[in-house]
């Protein structure tokens, strides 16, 4: 008995020992595991942000001053609200102090090279060509997306090839590139041309009914019309269905602007905040996946067993190209229902934003200088004829004087108005030794306004600038960045351009047209550079 206790009593002292080990160890494993979290934490936010900054600040590179964690946003987005407020004289197309004021005043107060604070974020801006040359073709593999920016576009658009890097990047590339080789962008002209003469149809109706000329509101049609031609173009058969998810991504995008304008949301943590908006934006991320994961299934059903194509639409040349064993640096890799969810994500946005703002504001442009609106209708009616038969590719390859008035347009309203790229290691770049951690941002607008690249008419609409091509319609061929360069230089820009084009063909076969009096001019920055007030156009039948 004596024995049992004794034996009995020693056991309990022995699990108390473990435990008390155990709970030791845990503890000592928890605290060294907050301590790694805090150190990382203060390393991220605050250490390296301040190596940076005495880095850059001992080359001669200076910048505003800033809040903790919010950086400069709070100057900012005033600075934005302000501009914003004000309508600009009608024809003034000096638009980078209304679209980028912070810009502007910085450049006042440091140069065109100043150290800045994207929330926590340190950047630079620049706009020296010599430097982008470097950064922008990325031979060495040493930028990468900014992560901050991924922030804002990755809850919009996934991570497809706008948002992804390195063998991730590649490898979205080459899925996507085959939808967007020249001869695939031939064959998409008919389902664009249908969508140009749907909304022509109903524009000479309400001109008819107006009595020989009405005021439509111009940049509400080229939305839908872009939307419509995407959908069509993209999803072929399921067009409906497509047009459900154009719908949905821009409440989307309406969502994300909103958290995007906030203070606070450069702060960590804040977009997992279960706050009203938050969780809209969650629902509706869910909402996109599903309808367009229900899409791609459907699409993969049909062809499953039979010896047919997935179709010459966008999302069947991608599903044509995934299907295929891809080789990335001795590895199979395989495209997964995700990836092909985010790249038509980016369809819709990345392809549908682009052209709608450029055919808005070549609408306006068009309509305020008619002296090129009538060279172009000449241009168009000779080589399209009067719209009694179909547009196809190759005539919209001669419109010479159409492609100077959108490279113009273009130019003047940078439907993106910047880009950013973040140093993945230390690096010299010209003069400049830039450290690991530090954004470059490049104003792309700002350039395409720059008086010493561009000359004293840079603020004039001068398409003729680009007769001779754009090398040479400025001082540098780097100058003119609409769609990027380098190996990222956007995949869609034949599309845009060809889906650009046809849909002003269209327009200016069947009518003539004017700025309207109550037109307000008042260039804003929301995901592209919009007009704030829409564009009201006279219009009249020919």
């Amino acid at each position: 008995m004596t024995w049992s206790f004794a034996t009995h009593t020693h056991s309990k002292v022995t699990l108390c020992a473990i435990w008390s080990a155990l709970s030791t160890s845990l503890l000592t494993a928890l605290f060294m595991w907050v301590a790694y979290i805090v150190l990382r934490t203060v390393d991220k936010f605050v250490i390296t942000p301040m190596r940076i900054k005495r880095i850059m600040n001992s080359q001669g590179v200076k910048g505003p001053s800033s809040h903790l964690l919010l950086g400069n946003l709070p100057e900012l987005t005033m600075l934005e609200e302000v501009a914003t407020k004000k309508d600009m004289k009608t024809g003034d197309y000096d638009i980078v102090s209304h679209v980028q004021p912070f810009h502007v005043q910085n450049c006042k107060a440091y140069g065109k090279s100043y150290l800045w604070w994207f929330g926590w974020e340190p950047r630079m801006t620049i706009t020296d060509l010599n430097l982008i040359k470097q950064v922008l073709p990325n031979k060495e593999h040493a930028f990468t997306k900014s992560q901050m920016m991924l922030k804002f576009t990755v809850p919009v658009i996934g991570k497809g090839l706008v948002t992804t890097d390195g063998e991730e990047w590649a490898l979205h590339r080459r899925i996507v590139n085959p939808a967007f080789h020249h001869e695939k962008l031939k064959a998409m002209v008919i389902p664009m041309e249908k969508s140009a003469l749907s909304m022509a149809d109903e524009w000479e109706k309400k001109v008819r009914d107006g009595g020989g000329n009405v005021e439509l509101e111009v940049g509400d049609y080229m939305t839908h019309v872009t939307a419509d031609i995407i959908a069509l173009t993209a999803f072929g058969s399921n067009y409906e269905k497509g047009k459900k998810v154009f719908e949905q991504q821009v409440a989307l995008i309406n969502l994300t602007d909103q958290r995007y304008k906030q203070q606070f949301s450069a702060i960590p943590g804040y977009s997992f905040l279960p706050i009203p908006l938050n969780i809209k934006i969650i629902l509706t991320q869910i909402a996109i996946s599903k309808s367009l994961k229900e899409i791609i299934q459907s699409r993969t059903n049909m062809v499953k067993g039979a010896n047919i194509s997935y179709g010459n639409d966008l999302l069947g040349l991608m599903l044509s190209a995934a299907i295929e064993e891809t080789i990335i640096k001795g590895r199979k890799v395989h495209f997964g229902m995700q990836a092909l969810i985010d790249n038509c994500k980016t369809f819709f946005i990345a392809g549908h934003e682009t052209t709608s703002t450029l055919l808005t504001w070549a609408m306006m442009l068009l309509g305020s200088h008619t002296i090129w609106q009538e060279r172009a209708r000449e241009e168009v009616i000779k080589v399209c004829g009067h719209g009694d038969h179909p547009i196809d590719a190759n005539m919209l390859d001669k419109l010479k004087t159409l492609t100077m008035i959108l490279n113009e347009t273009l130019r003047l309203f940078s439907p993106f108005s910047s880009l950013t790229r973040e140093a993945a290691m230390d690096i010299k770049l010209g003069d400049l030794q830039i450290p690991k951690g530090l954004n470059l941002y490049i104003p792309r607008l700002a350039i395409h306004h720059d008086l010493e690249l561009w000359g004293a008419d840079v603020h004039e609409f001068k398409p003729e600038r680009f007769v001779d091509g754009i090398a040479k319609a400025s001082k540098n061929p780097l100058a003119f960045m609409p769609f990027s360069f380098g190996p990222r230089f956007c995949v869609g820009q034949g599309f845009a351009l060809e889906e650009a084009k046809l849909v002003l063909v269209v327009i200016l076969q069947r009518f003539r047209f004017h700025l309207s009096p109550n037109y307000r001019h008042a260039p804003y920055d929301k995901v592209t550079v919009k007009p704030k007030y829409g564009v009201p156009m006279i219009l009249e039948c020919l």
